[in-house]
């Protein structure tokens, strides 16, 4: 939200499209991985910041109780603590890369 021209997020190859007019979705369409994949395609995060998000972006949906049950997965203050610092790495990335 920092840059007036937001053009470049819309034209990278990673950018989603709508399937039937073939039109970038509006940032407020997009999905976490968009977000992820196009900031790592504009060189706003690293590689391995790319894959970390990924990883935290497939963790955050345990936040449902059924769903944590159902995988037998159950998630600690000490993996919150993980997944939160990772989260912050991304985000300075993000403010770094993308200024």
């Amino acid at each position: 939200h920092r840059h007036p021209d937001k053009s470049a997020v819309f034209r990278v190859a990673s950018a989603p499209h709508d399937g039937k007019t073939g039109k970038p979705l509006m940032l407020q369409e997009w999905t976490l991985r968009n977000y992820i994949d196009v900031a790592h395609e504009l060189g706003w995060i690293t590689s391995s910041a790319k894959d970390l998000g990924e990883v935290v972006r497939d963790y955050r949906n345990y936040i449902h109780p059924h769903k944590e049950f159902t995988h037998g997965v159950h998630l600690g203050d000490h993996d919150a603590r993980l997944f939160w610092e990772v989260a912050k790495g991304i985000a300075r990335q993000l403010l770094e890369g993308s200024a």
